[in-house]
């Protein structure tokens, strides 16, 4: 069975993205930072109001279903000769089946359809199994991104893919 994706653009599948992410930032991100970091993190940059504005800002997010089941999200923006690949993140059972890269190949489409000539994303510098997902994608590492959200240092690597 092949996953659906939805477009978020509802205030219900707003929330209900918020509330996957928050699940799946807590499930993800545990090792790297305290708990209180982390649920200001989720607020700060996956709360519903802040999908609201990423939406606003011509992100695009999509939920991910198998069958009738909720199993991920996604978001990517456009912007000039690049796609950025901005949040992709499933359920920890349907890791691994092929999901994942079928979003990342769905999005370099989409990518060369409209012209851009490469994708990008962000890893967490300390998520290697992440770096190497997307290394066996063809990405390769540009340099770390020291970024802050809500005074909350994030350590990043940028990857890219040229398409």
């Amino acid at each position: 069975m092949k996953p659906d994706y939805k477009l978020v653009a509802k205030a219900k599948y707003i929330h209900t993205t918020a509330d996957l992410a928050s699940e799946l930032w807590h499930e993800v991100y545990k090792r790297y930072y305290p708990a209180k970091q982390l649920d200001t993190l989720v607020e700060a940059l996956q709360s519903a109001e802040a999908i609201e504005e990423d939406i606003d800002n011509d992100v695009n997010y999509f939920l991910v279903f198998l069958g009738d089941k909720l199993i991920g999200y996604f978001a990517w923006k456009m912007e000039n000769t690049v796609l950025h690949l901005l949040h992709l993140y499933l359920k920890p059972e349907y890791r691994g089946k092929a999901i994942g890269r079928d979003i990342v190949m769905s999005c370099e489409r989409l990518a060369r359809g409209e012209g851009r000539g490469r994708v990008c994303c962000e890893v967490h510098t300390k998520c290697l199994p992440v770096q190497q997902f997307f290394k066996a994608r063809g990405y390769r590492i540009l340099k770390p991104v020291e970024n802050a959200a809500a005074g909350i240092s994030m350590q990043l690597t940028e990857m890219e893919k040229m398409l």
